[in-house]
């Protein structure tokens, strides 16, 4: 087995600048500079960056990492809601094509192409 040692002194210095500054941006980009060299997911990152600040008493870095954190996770969310919504939306669209198929009455063709077009016009707002 074999160890590679990746230095990423220069940012974290860059984060904890960002950090006593309190810009979110900047500090991301040192995260993903980090990510990039150590190849690693942001959050393990965070969680390493996290940990090291709390034990050496780095209050700043460590809120900045904890911040950066729950606006991951926001994103997260945000993500899967959105997900949510359109996968309902498209079996929605689906089911009425369906009844559409089925169906010989005017009207009802009419109301179900109402209701796809209406699923389609709520994922493109998701979009």
């Amino acid at each position: 087995m074999f160890s590679v040692n990746t230095d990423i002194t220069d940012q974290m210095k860059g984060f904890s600048k960002f950090a006593k500054q309190d810009d979110v941006n900047h500090a991301m980009d040192e995260i993903s500079l980090i990510c990039r060299k150590t190849m690693m997911p942001p959050r393990t990152v965070l969680y390493q960056i996290a940990k090291a600040a709390n034990e050496s008493n780095q209050i700043v870095d460590y809120q900045m990492a904890c911040r950066i954190q729950e606006l991951l996770d926001e994103q997260r969310n945000e993500i899967q809601r959105k997900s949510e919504m359109i996968e309902d939306s498209v079996n929605d669209a689906i089911y009425g094509l369906k009844e559409l198929a089925k169906s010989g009455n005017p009207a009802m063709i009419k109301n179900y192409i109402e209701a796809v077009r209406l699923d389609l016009e709520q994922i493109e707002s998701v979009l």
